[in-house]
């Protein structure tokens, strides 16, 4: 069996529908395409489900790829595009679950561990972006040579070309990634960032995870639901983009986060309506070159409370800092601090992990996205509306049931208060009367809505699984307060690294 190529095992698979056929093409591209998975959402478990679903896809194609596809590269792709997918299901799943405020448990980093050079951990975080940037013959060619470490005659009868031909490819793509680095701030040259791709980009999966894809792939034993539908969404991904569009999807597919605000109403705000009131706010966000201010959330679970102290920076066009100090107390346990941050200074998007060590992602969404519930919300309020992200923006998406409440004041500052609600959650925001900019946000969640969430996040966190045995939901809080607002302050890059 071994001695038979790549599309010689797809066309016995697909003709006799060969359990052993696919078996070793599994055991060929399984650790490629986990890798590819791991580097992308860092966390084991998903990684797995992704791997699954990569190669229930190939299952599905293997009568269908033609013989001048090349497998490997055609695998990679497919996982980023499924990596892609997934992470969209979960920046919104994670909105809800950081919204029970148990960041602590469910908040996980992923670079790889173990001997990695310094070099690697500069790549890492940069290396399947910047190949997806790569036109497919190149990304083929760093794929068979370097993370498949093909000779250079492997690597031309898989393109099919010359030795020279193929030597050529490889460096110009080598080349083209140099340059991608560099522009992110990662200044290598090509031998190291051939060597260090080489040595590090394909990890061992985890054992079992071959056979375990062989049996659901092959005799369509049952898999998580999970897999199912990352299977069906990437499917359709494929079939619209045919795969050579997939830099621009995915980039859109990471903005495509999910996070219920408050609706425009027409009721009456006094001296404005709502409508104005809104719309004003929106006004004066994009009029800002800069902003910054320091503020407090303290959130209440089952007898935890969790207080963020926070520090925000802002400025036109993509420079942003987020400092914060949360601090988790309940009479269970001795109370725990952590100090973090989530920042760009114009070089790139990073986050402060628990563990001390910067993950670089690939867009600002990404970033504050993971900063969100770790950050007590303060990644996502006022930077989401600042920068008019989809999923942060607190003042132009829509949920039913939005009322105006009396006027109140937040500190000095005498404000409109809105709320609505939404499947268990209520949502009620504080817009300056003066400023028209957010002094405070405040989101109460049922306890039948904090065990639905909770029993969501359990399907994948074993950790969250052992707690909700003995549980018992009681309603959340969580009020997030800005105060000490500056405008329009002069900031250089500088301001905003670490």
């Amino acid at each position: 069996m071994t001695e038979l190529n790549d599309h010689e095992l797809l066309a016995e698979f697909a003709q006799s529908e060969s359990e052993a056929a696919f078996a070793e093409l599994v055991a060929r591209y399984v650790n490629l395409v986990y890798s590819a998975a791991l580097r992308f959402c860092g966390n084991a478990q998903h990684c797995e489900e992704i791997t699954q679903a990569v190669f229930i896809i190939l299952a599905r194609k293997a009568g269908k790829l033609s013989p001048n596809v090349v497998l490997s590269g055609w695998l990679y792709q497919t996982a980023r595009l499924a990596a892609a997918n997934f992470m969209k299901g979960e920046i919104r799943r994670q909105q809800r679950e950081q919204e029970a405020y148990m960041q602590s448990t469910l908040y996980e980093t992923g670079l790889p561990s173990g001997d990695e050079t310094e070099a690697w951990l500069q790549i890492a975080p940069l290396l399947d972006d910047a190949m997806g940037r790569l036109g497919e013959a190149d990304r083929n060619a760093v794929v068979l040579r370097f993370f498949e470490n093909k000779t250079a005659a492997e690597v031309a009868a898989a393109l099919k070309t010359s030795e020279a031909a193929a030597h050529k490819r490889v460096s110009r793509a080598l080349e083209k990634l140099r340059k991608i680095f560099t522009k992110r701030g990662v200044t290598l040259p090509a031998a190291l960032i051939a060597g260090t791709v080489a040595a590090n980009s394909v990890q061992a999966a985890p054992a079992g995870l071959a056979a375990t894809i062989s049996v659901t792939a092959v005799k369509g034993a049952a898999v998580a639901a999970t897999v199912t539908t990352l299977v069906k969404g990437t499917l359709k991904i494929m079939t619209y983009a045919k795969l050579k569009l997939a830099g621009g999807i995915i980039a859109g597919i990471l903005l495509a986060g999910g996070a219920a605000t408050l609706s425009l109403s027409q009721t009456s705000g006094g001296d404005h309506s709502a409508d104005e009131i809104f719309k004003k706010a929106q006004e004066k966000y994009a009029s800002l070159t800069s902003y910054s201010d320091a503020g407090k959330t303290v959130a209440t679970l089952n007898g935890t409370t969790i207080t963020t102290t926070f520090d925000i920076k802002l400025s036109r066009p993509n420079l942003y800092r987020i400092d914060w100090q949360q601090t988790t107390a309940s009479a269970a346990y001795t109370s725990t601090t952590v100090t973090l941050a989530v920042w760009s200074a114009g070089n790139g998007d990073f986050l402060l992990n628990m563990g001390g060590s910067a993950t670089k992602y690939t867009s600002m969404d990404m970033a504050l996205s993971g900063a969100t519930g770790i950050s007590g919300g303060a990644a996502a309020t006022i930077p989401g509306t600042f920068f008019k992200m989809n999923w942060g923006n607190q003042l132009v998406r829509s949920v039913v049931g939005e009322k105006q409440l009396p006027d109140e004041k937040v500190g000095d500052a005498d404000c409109y208060v809105f709320t609505s609600g939404l499947k268990g959650r209520t949502k009620t925001i504080w817009i300056g009367k003066q400023d028209f900019l957010i002094h405070q946000v405040r989101t109460v969640t049922s306890a039948e809505a904090m065990k639905a969430t909770m029993a969501e996040a359990a399907k994948r966190n074993p950790q969250i699984a052992a707690r909700m045995s003995k549980t018992e939901y009681t309603e959340s809080i969580s009020t997030e307060t800005h105060e000490n607002i500056v405008l329009n302050q002069k900031f250089s890059p500088a301001d905003f690294s670490q």
